[in-house]
């Protein structure tokens, strides 16, 4: 739990002198330090002279999460309260926030990195900000076991964040901490809940200069309903995120496809549900099916956009007695269907450099499988140990890698199997 403190040069910075009476500031934060090792061998285009496996290699860093948070609440009256927050990224986990490409991200090192805002409050109402914000992925949360508690690379978003492969057209993000975003929490309806987002993630200028001339910003929408009744947690998150403009040609295994330019849009669909019993126990299932369309470049006329689609499924697993808490999942990445270049995925075949004169058909090599296993041992309300392992296991055109943490694959690998062992220690104020 938070401590409040009502500390006159710190509500100062924050409310006006009229209104600091009325005003309470929270300072609350984490610090999750993870020594671990990683590797991942097993890589298909290892010919050559490049070796795409990855040696094991120890490292010392943030166990993901580590933060600073600020939250200021003024009392309005008639239960109606303004809302500020301000959290930064300490110790080396300062978050970026581009668009799903990875374009327009702003220095990591400055204040309100992570979750920021201003809003306003409502008992009745439910609560409105706009600032900085976790769109779609964070959705997950209350289903998936090894996000917060420890090593964050046990998270099931390592296969279902994004679309696992090597190349522009596998490695987008499907959601994630965007800027510019104003977004609405509905109060509780006899546990029932639900949010609405819209997010202008990089706020470019219009996509209409070089070769795309699609004319709109790139824009998401995201509705997330809840339900949560005693053990019972049921939820759901939908994306979009439409025009996210790339200047540079569309890749595919190091081999651009024909065109300058493109412009891309993301939908996603997650459903997740989780029942904990009373001995402890809790059992969950998740499904995401997700989308990535590819607009043809600009002035190439005839020439066709891809349209890749996959799903994954997963299960995870928990169990708490006393001040233990033992996790598990498991989670597979169908390959992916769609068309590519208007061919479809099932007729493709490519020939990976470096592997020759080998072939695969991307219909049948692009999914993977991942098992995660962690352990935590509370040492206080606030302070746990934790012990963690996670591996994924990546078909031959695959590279999908840990969510956070990752294991450091080099860009052109695919075919890699990363694993990570690890030990953290975490505190929360």
């Amino acid at each position: 739990m938070n401590r409040k403190l009502m500390v006159a040069a710190v509500a100062a910075a924050f409310t006006a002198p009229a209104a600091f009476a009325q005003s309470s500031v929270t300072i609350g934060g984490t610090v999750n330090i993870l020594y671990d090792s990683a590797k991942a061998g097993g890589a298909t285009n290892n010919g050559g002279t490049t070796n795409n496996n990855l040696r094991s290699h120890d490292r010392v860093r943030d166990g993901a999460g580590s933060n600073i948070r600020f939250t200021v609440i003024e009392d309005l009256g008639g239960g109606n309260s303004a809302y500020v927050q301000v959290e930064s990224a300490v110790i080396v986990n300062s978050d970026t926030r581009g668009n799903a490409l990875g374009a327009g991200a702003s220095t990591a090192n400055v204040w309100g990195n992570r979750n920021s805002a201003i809003g306003l409050r409502s008992k009745t109402m439910g609560r409105i900000l706009i600032g900085v914000w976790d769109v779609h992925y964070h959705e997950t949360y209350t289903v998936d076991p090894g996000w917060i508690p420890g090593n964050s690379a046990q998270s099931i978003l390592g296969v279902m964040n994004n679309f696992g492969a090597a190349s522009s057209v596998g490695a987008v993000g499907i959601g994630g901490r965007y800027s510019n975003v104003i977004k609405y929490d509905s109060p509780n309806w006899s546990g029932f809940t639900f949010s609405a987002a819209y997010a202008r993630p990089t706020d470019p200028a219009l996509v209409n200069t070089g070769a795309i001339t699609d004319g709109k910003k790139n824009r998401a929408w995201n509705f997330a309903p809840k339900y949560q009744s005693g053990g019972l947690s049921v939820q759901y998150s939908y994306l979009s995120d439409k025009d996210i403009s790339q200047a540079a040609a569309v890749t595919l295994w190091g081999v651009a496809l024909p065109g300058t330019a493109s412009v891309w849009k993301i939908t996603s669909n997650r459903l997740g549900a989780r029942y904990k019993f009373a001995n402890g126990l809790g059992i969950g299932a998740m499904w995401d099916s997700s989308k990535v369309s590819v607009a043809a470049a600009t002035g190439l006329v005839g020439l066709p956009g891809s349209s890749v689609k996959r799903t994954v499924w997963a299960i995870p697993l928990t169990y708490d007695f006393g001040n233990h808490h033992i996790q598990g999942t498991w989670a597979r990445a169908n390959n992916w269907s769609g068309n590519i270049g208007g061919f479809d995925v099932g007729t493709v075949v490519v020939a990976p450099a470096l592997v020759a004169p080998a072939t695969f058909t991307v219909g049948s090599e692009t999914g993977a499988r991942m098992w995660s296993f962690g352990y935590q041992y509370n040492l206080s309300q606030r302070t746990n140990v934790s012990l963690s392992y996670a591996t994924i296991r990546n078909r031959a055109l695959a590279r999908y890698d840990f969510f956070a943490n990752s294991s450091g694959l080099p860009a052109g690998s695919y075919g890699a199997d990363p694993r990570t062992f690890g030990i953290g220690l975490r505190h929360t104020w």
